[in-house]
């Protein structure tokens, strides 16, 4: 039986890091792709106008860190703009941790701006509802094993095209 494994590494913020493994496992047969998955909020290495779509942000940040390698081993995907846009875009999880049934899905979370990107908007529903600060470990893992997976594939452009690449990549793999 064929099976096709993911190895996930934590780069904890340290986006020079991807230039360093890429190559490294392209030396590896066994390995048939290497995925990132980075926020595109707080990336200061590409340069963005004012008045650049969204997509156009995604677009040049992909380009800049795939400029190295080959196209079809790495595929950088982003986040946009922090993987907590999911938490939004999904809304029950939020709506249970904070015991509050007006908490609904945002349908746009992953699209909305740079100046209150999605944990700071997570840090106001936290703090509106008399709680302590939203941390990203005691408060993010929990909410992030709630999750549930189609509202925000379902809402989430750039998280569905991300799953489905890894998806069809792990598929493809399966069928050679």
């Amino acid at each position: 039986m064929k099976a096709v494994g993911l190895l996930p590494i934590n780069l904890k913020g340290k986006l020079k890091d991807v230039f360093e493994y890429v190559p490294l496992y392209r030396r590896k047969p066994e390995v048939i792709a290497v995925f990132t998955l980075i926020d595109l909020y707080g990336i200061s290495h590409v340069q963005h106008n004012l008045d650049d779509e969204l997509s156009e942000k995604v677009t040049r940040v992909k380009n800049w860190l795939q400029d190295d390698f080959e196209p079809t081993f790495f595929r950088p995907h982003l986040s946009v703009h922090e993987i907590e846009a999911w938490l939004l875009a999904e809304g029950d999880c939020l709506a249970k941790r904070l015991n509050d049934t007006n908490i609904k899905p945002d349908r746009n979370a992953e699209t909305k701006n740079f100046d209150n990107p999605p944990h700071r908007r997570i840090e106001v529903l936290f703090k509106s509802r008399h709680r302590d600060d939203y941390h990203k470990i005691n408060d993010g893992t929990p909410l992030f094993q709630c999750l549930q997976f189609q509202p925000v594939h379902d809402t989430c452009q750039y998280f569905r095209e991300f799953y489905d690449e890894l998806k069809s990549v792990g598929l493809a793999a399966l069928n050679s």
